[in-house]
């Protein structure tokens, strides 16, 4: 950014971050921005997750610095210039940088040096509710203390001032008057409304490239497991026990990171594991800091169901880093640690995925564009529904019903969307209808379902025929 600096708040304040203000022209830090902060607060009061506060924070230190870089231009006098057509020319600004068509965009980019472009997705996902919350805590805190930082914008441009804005400036402010006015002009009137008109439409996936998936090829997996162990390398088998885990159980990356000893119980030579919500359960040997990066997406299963051979993988570098890598004296039980014994889910996650890539590329995958530790989670899913060998079934994967079980979903929808037929599997089924149908000829099609509804009472005749030699 140009005018502000986005840090990390003293551990002793309630916000995660605050945003400082560069002094204009220098580098030196200034006071922090207000507004900001307490945007901030509200973040951490509604108990989001820790990276969602980091990417809201993120998303709106910038807004607030291109907004602010707008006070500061100079515009051509043909440019109509207030607040909510700079806050409507960020979407452009975001999308197409210097080739946008928005004037206030396209200068705004060259000044603030706008090169990566930011997709349609991103903004309908992440960037338009984070800036829309901003805008909602900031317009009501206006009434209590209005945002000076902006004041040099509005009194350079007195030009915009409406009546209202005219009246409350004799009553009391007029930049307060002027703020309130841009903001209730750009802040959504409804729930469902939009502040970047089109984003979330645009962004919405359909069935045009369904071949698209993030999924780790399982055939892929065991090499990724079986990864020879690199030089200097001081958590190979806490990194291969993490893999193997999560392949194993098809469990979300923060659910395995935050088992504990306790949640690996034998009970008659079967071994199970738990994941338990870490916010019902006492946390103890864990700082503030370390606490507040506990999070929790929800399952309904407890239990997990692990499959082969990710299952003995997992046992098998269990043992090792038990006898090698794990530290007993760190005051917490989670299973996972970093190298110094603090929990591991409280590390770096860029550096946890970039761990995983570097074992990813050892393995040799050739195409691992997309390819994530969630991916793991994506080939469970896949795996279970599609190949998982099913006794006494001819067709392999399990209902859609159990794989919800499989996977600790509340709703089916959301394991329809985590754990889609595999397109490999449609396209096999209709090559060999294809084989048969050109085999047979045309005329097949008219017996086709004659055929269909014969092989149905077959069926049934075998299964009469069962039930009734089990009763003789």
């Amino acid at each position: 950014m140009k005018n502000f600096v986005l840090i990390e708040a003293p551990i002793a304040t309630t916000q995660a971050f605050l945003l400082l203000h560069l002094a204009h022209g220098t580098t030196k830090n200034g006071p922090d921005f207000e507004p900001f902060t307490h945007y901030a607060k509200w973040l951490t009061q509604q108990g989001y997750a820790t990276n969602t506060i980091r990417a809201y924070s993120e998303h709106v230190a910038r807004f607030i610095d291109y907004v602010y870089e707008a006070t500061i231009t100079t515009f051509p006098s043909d440019i109509e210039i207030n607040t909510p057509e700079i806050i409507y020319s960020y979407q452009s600004f975001l999308i197409f940088g210097k080739e946008a068509t928005n004037p206030i965009a396209k200068t705004l980019a060259y000044s603030l040096n706008k090169e990566r472009l930011t997709s349609q997705t991103s903004i309908a996902q992440t960037i338009e509710t984070s800036i829309r919350w901003f805008l909602e805590v900031s317009l009501q805190r206006n009434d209590i203390k209005p945002d000076q930082l902006f004041g040099r914008f509005y009194t350079n441009r007195l030009e915009y001032r409406n009546q209202y804005e005219v009246s409350a400036q004799r009553a009391n402010s007029w930049l307060t008057g002027v703020i309130r006015d841009a903001l209730s002009s750009v802040t959504v009137k409804k729930k469902t409304q939009p502040l970047f008109a089109g984003a979330k439409r645009r962004s919405r996936k359909n069935d045009k490239n369904p071949f698209a998936t993030n999924a780790y090829p399982i055939e892929h997996a065991v090499p990724l497991l079986r990864t020879a162990k690199p030089e200097k390398t001081s958590m190979f088998h806490r990194n291969m026990c993490f893999y193997s885990l999560l392949a194993a159980t098809g469990a979300r990356t923060s659910e395995v990171l935050q088992v504990r000893m306790i949640d690996i119980v034998s009970n008659k030579n079967k071994i199970s594991v738990y994941l338990r919500n870490p916010f019902l359960r006492k946390n103890e040997g864990l700082s503030e800091a370390e606490h507040n990066k506990l999070s929790w997406k929800g399952r309904e299963t407890e239990l997990t169901f692990m499959i082969e051979p990710f299952f003995s993988i997992f046992i098998e570098h269990l043992e090792k880093y038990m006898s090698y890598e794990y530290n007993s004296c760190t005051g917490h039980n989670f299973l996972f640690q970093s190298a110094n014994g603090r929990p591991y889910f409280a590390a770096d996650r860029s550096s946890r995925d970039k761990t995983f890539k570097k074992y990813v590329n050892l393995s040799n995958l050739e195409d691992s564009q997309g390819i994530s530790l969630h991916s793991l989670r994506h080939m469970y899913g896949t795996y279970v529904l599609n190949y998982l060998p099913v006794p006494d079934n001819n067709h392999p994967g399990l209902p859609l019903a159990y794989v919800k079980i499989l996977m600790g979903h509340a709703s089916i929808t959301s394991t329809m969307k985590y754990a889609k037929h595999d397109t490999e599997v449609v396209d096999s089924y209709i090559q060999i209808a294809n084989q048969r149908i050109t085999a047979s000829g045309e005329d097949s099609l008219a017996t086709i379902r004659q055929e269909f509804y014969e092989n149905q009472i077959k069926m049934i005749q075998r299964e009469v025929e069962r039930i009734g030699a089990g009763t003789v």
